[in-house]
């Protein structure tokens, strides 16, 4: 019975976390679990559950920390949502504890010491994230001599065949209507302007090590092909599927599971299209590669502009297209070295918000 901590329990992720391990009755013990709020709902599932912890962190993470620190367990699953998961990783390594990733920010903004710590601690980071599960599982399969390029799938948002012209007049209720994923509100506003597909190219290469013109991204809008590795032979191997979340989140938490964990999928008039991806209507998603090739502290600016400028978007205080406007001159003012640590990154973070802020009040 594998022990395991699930951080943002009331999240998209931990709802479908533990919405698997109740299904499929897995060799799996919750054994702690966290959240930002939702405090009655969250006492429910640890009683649902039998977990040892339920915690709703302080502000100042010391409560995560102490948890973390105190309960017995075999890994941590991480469905934390933005910046504040970087330091519940680097807590939930440093308490000796494998992580299983789905917040992509840790490794957007800390890969520069994230993995250092885990490679000093000789702690595993198996990634959560669809394409990135997908890449890690294909990885294995294949001697990484041989494997030339990663290929990223994305579906293209709700916005894929809307003219750029009309995205000034994108509002709120259009943006939040994603194709085919139901996740958070700020992970689907990242779908629709492709900044999320953005911050996994820079996650894909802190994770695999592939340098940035290792890494394509192709639009596929049935989301039935997670991603795929590119041999040098020219063979091409993908890891296909239908839109469930649970296949990676427990291939990360149960390495192995033969558990049938998602509908099969029925070939029966599948059709599967791939495109190339409008970098010109999507510019954030081009900014990725130039953000890995300049390195520094790039990625955080990228980060940070992007959190402040969505949440100014859903609040209506700024415009669609505003949110590419303030990520790019944030990006491009941006010229700190990379963060060597915690400390730093979180120093680092505040500026660029604030940085971000007064240009969004601007607009």
């Amino acid at each position: 019975m594998r022990r395991v901590i699930i951080l943002g329990a009331t999240g998209s992720i931990g709802t479908t976390a533990l919405g698997a391990i109740r299904t499929h009755h897995l060799p799996l013990k919750v054994v702690g679990l966290s959240a930002h709020a939702r405090g009655m709902q969250l006492e429910t599932l640890g009683k649902e559950f039998g977990a040892r912890t339920v915690l709703i962190p302080d502000g100042d993470f010391s409560g995560l920390k102490s948890m973390l620190e105190s309960t017995d367990a075999d890994i941590v699953l991480n469905g934390i949502s933005g910046f504040a998961g970087l330091s519940a990783s680097m807590l939930a390594l440093e308490s000796g504890k494998d992580l299983a990733l789905a917040n992509k920010e840790s490794v957007v903004c800390g890969s520069s010491f994230l993995f250092a710590t885990a490679r000093r601690l000789g702690r595993a980071i198996i990634p959560v994230d669809s394409e990135h599960s997908a890449i890690y599982e294909l990885l294995k399969t294949q001697p990484a001599a041989q494997v030339d390029h990663l290929v990223i799938t994305a579906s293209g948002g709700p916005f894929r065949n809307t003219p750029k012209e009309e995205l000034d007049q994108v509002d709120v209720g259009r943006a939040l209507h994603h194709p085919t994923w139901k996740m958070g509100p700020k992970i689907t506003i990242d779908s629709a302007t492709l900044a999320n597909k953005a911050m996994e190219v820079i996650e894909a290469s802190g994770l695999f090590g592939f340098a940035p013109e290792r890494i394509e991204v192709t639009v596929h809008p049935q989301s039935v092909v997670h991603s795929m590795i590119r041999m040098r032979s020219g063979a091409v191997y993908a890891q296909m599927g239908n839109p469930d979340m649970s296949l990676p989140i427990i291939n990360a938490l149960l390495p192995g599971t033969t558990a049938p964990l998602v509908k099969p999928l029925d070939f029966t008039n599948l059709s599967l299209t791939f495109e190339k991806p409008d970098m010109d209507k999507f510019p954030l998603l081009a900014l990725a590669w130039d953000i890995l090739r300049e390195g520094g502290s790039k990625a955080v600016a990228f980060n940070a502009a992007d959190e402040v400028a969505v949440w100014s978007f859903l609040r209506k205080e700024i415009g669609f297209t505003d949110i590419q406007r303030v990520v790019s001159e944030v990006v491009a003012r941006s010229e700190d070295p990379a963060p060597k640590d915690l400390a730093e990154a979180v120093e680092l973070d505040g500026r660029l918000r604030s940085l971000a802020r007064g240009l969004c009040s601007r607009l």
